[in-house]
């Protein structure tokens, strides 16, 4: 199991500077030398841009994403940010990036999902809670006496999520708990139960069954999953269901470099829909959904855990 104290998505280096972070990467990318499409002066050119804003800095230090960025990128307005008034990479994160939109396509897909779940008393949960957009922008008119949960291993995330949930009104409602996903015990008090980026960053899949069954066990009777999962590239799988036509091969070539040669992203567990049907399956759940996003990178599931 995951030590209590471990983040898997992102690490706590408060005490490491950007400048050492971006140093140490290009100094593992000048041994490495250049790779097809990139020169070793232009991913060095890369590794400064991302040195050059907040987000960049964060993922140079961290290779990952908190609850915070999380956050803003899926709730991040297209169109907000203007090219030439930040720098290109930035812009292109935040406008283009494949996974980024997927990721914040996604985002609108548990939103749209867990809002027609709703119901009078319902008892909603989110592990790791993170922020709890998924949960706290939904609108709870029908339902005032609705009850939402948050777990998460971050702290930070935790304090996040009560603030936005004051902002929305919903703080009276809301319970948070300070504890590993793996570690958890809900004793079957949720109706739904949601969850995004755990599984990403987890390898081994016995602990993704271990994860799964640990929301099994959250859920009341007849409960609900809204999960998600990162799907491989058609270089990687041959069962990659991904829509090569939804996204352009230039920003997919540059997510490539970015995430995966330049910053080393922690999350990088990619499954197909039939492994991850098969550890739900394992885990317990049936009636599985799933839905896709457009460019089928990062769908969405539903399962059921049985009567």
């Amino acid at each position: 199991m995951t030590p209590p104290d471990r983040l898997i998505s992102h690490e706590d280096q408060s005490d490491r500077s950007y400048e050492q972070a971006a140093e140490a990467a290009k100094a593992r990318l000048r041994t490495a030398g250049d790779v097809p499409g990139a020169t070793v002066d232009q991913q060095l050119a890369l590794v400064d841009q991302l040195a050059s804003f907040d987000l960049g800095r964060f993922l140079l230090v961290n290779r990952g994403l908190d609850a915070y960025w999380t956050h803003r990128l899926v709730t991040y307005e297209p169109g907000t940010l203007q090219r030439g008034e930040v720098s290109d990479l930035e812009y292109q994160i935040f406008e283009h990036m494949p996974a980024v939109l997927a990721t914040r396509e996604r985002f609108g897909i548990f939103r749209r999902e867990v809002q027609t779940m709703l119901k009078p008393g319902i008892a909603l949960a989110s592990v790791p809670g993170g922020l709890m957009g998924d949960l706290l922008l939904l609108d709870y008119t029908a339902c005032p006496d609705a009850t939402l949960l948050g777990v998460d291993l971050d702290q930070r995330a935790l304090d996040g999520a009560l603030v936005l949930a004051t902002e929305r009104g919903l703080a009276q409602r809301l319970s948070l708990r300070h504890e590993d996903a793996w570690s958890m015990d809900l004793n079957a008090n949720a109706d739904v139960l949601t969850s995004n980026g755990l599984n990403i960053y987890e390898p081994d899949d016995e602990r993704v069954i271990a994860l799964y069954r640990k929301f099994f066990d959250a859920l009341k009777p007849d409960g609900r999953l809204v999960t998600s999962f990162l799907t491989p590239p058609p270089m990687l799988s041959p069962e990659s269901p991904w829509d090569m036509s939804a996204v352009t091969p230039a920003l997919l070539a540059l997510q490539h470099l970015l995430f995966v040669r330049i910053l080393e992203a922690k999350w990088s567990a990619l499954r197909t829909q039939a492994q991850t049907r098969a550890q739900l399956e394992h885990a317990g759940f049936t009636d599985l959904v799933f839905i896709d996003d457009r460019a089928r990178m990062f769908p969405t599931v539903i399962a059921r855990k049985p009567s």
